[in-house]
C-alpha cells in the first residue's frame, strides 16, 4: 500500500504559521493614540465663580490647592508620595484616614493652577494627577483654603422612597454609596463619593441633584477653618 504524503500538509501548515507570525507581529506594532495624552491643561474652567448648592454663596478656587481621596486599597503613603513627586505636588499635612481611605491636603509646586490636577469628570483622555489609577476623588479648596469639599455628597429622601430607587439614582450619577447616619427623629442620611467615573465635580452634582423629585434635603461634605491654609 502506498504511503500517504504529509508534505503538503506540512507545507499548508507553514504557510498558515508564516501568516499568523506576520499578522501578529503587524499588531504588536505600537500605534500612536487618536487622541493625544492631556496633563499640560486645565480640568475646569480656570475663571469661573462656583456655587454652594442650595444657598448659592460664592466660592473661588485658591489656586496652589488640592484635596485628594486616594483608593481604599491603597495602604503605602510612600506610593502616595511617589505620585506626588511625579505631578509636582507636596503634602501641605501629613495624609490621614476618612471615610476608610486616605486622604489628603496637597499643594501645587510647579507654579500651575490647582485645575490642572483635577479628577477630569466627563472628559477623556486626560492623564493628569486627579486621572491616575490611584486617585479617587481630587478637587479644589475654596476661599484661601478654609472651604474644603471633600467629595462626598450626603442625601436625606423623602419618606417611603424605595432603596431600589435610591440605589439606581447612585448607580446613575456613578456615586460610591458609603455609609447611612441617623437622622434624628426619624429617617437617616445616606453619604455618597462623587468618583471618577461621574460626569460632574461634587459642587455641580450636588446643585444639579438637588431638583430630584425624591430628594427631600442634600449637601455636600465640607470641612470649613477660620484660618488660611498657606501653601506658600
Amino acid at each position: 500500500m502506498k504511503k500517504p504524503s504529509y508534505f503538503p500538509m506540512l507545507s499548508s501548515f507553514i504557510l498558515v504559521m508564516m501568516s499568523f507570525f506576520i499578522n501578529y507581529c503587524e499588531n504588536e506594532i505600537p500605534t500612536k493614540p487618536k487622541t493625544p495624552c492631556i496633563d499640560n491643561q486645565p480640568v475646569e474652567d480656570t475663571t469661573r465663580v462656583y456655587r454652594w448648592p442650595i444657598s448659592r454663596d460664592t466660592l473661588r478656587i485658591y489656586p496652589p490647592m488640592v484635596f485628594a481621596r486616594f483608593y481604599p486599597w491603597v495602604k503605602d503613603t510612600t506610593q502616595i508620595k511617589r505620585l506626588l513627586e511625579k505631578h509636582h505636588l507636596r503634602f501641605w499635612a501629613a495624609p490621614f484616614v476618612q471615610d476608610q481611605q486616605f486622604v489628603a491636603l496637597l499643594c501645587v509646586t510647579d507654579g500651575r493652577r490647582a485645575e490642572y490636577h483635577f479628577t477630569p469628570y466627563g472628559k477623556e483622555g486626560f492623564c493628569n494627577f486627579g486621572a491616575d489609577s490611584l486617585v479617587e476623588y481630587a478637587f479644589g479648596a475654596f476661599n484661601n483654603g478654609t472651604t474644603i469639599p471633600y467629595g462626598t455628597i450626603d442625601f436625606r429622601f423623602i419618606d417611603g422612597t424605595p432603596e431600589i430607587r435610591i440605589d439606581s439614582l447612585f448607580n446613575a450619577n456613578e456615586l460610591r454609596f458609603l455609609y447611612t447616619v441617623p437622622d434624628i427623629p426619624t429617617g437617616k442620611w445616606h453619604r455618597t463619593l462623587v468618583t471618577p467615573r461621574a460626569k460632574k465635580n461634587s459642587l455641580d452634582l450636588a446643585y444639579e441633584l438637588q431638583s430630584v423629585s425624591f430628594v427631600k434635603y442634600l449637601g455636600p461634605g465640607i470641612g470649613i477653618g477660620m484660618s488660611r491654609l498657606s501653601c506658600n
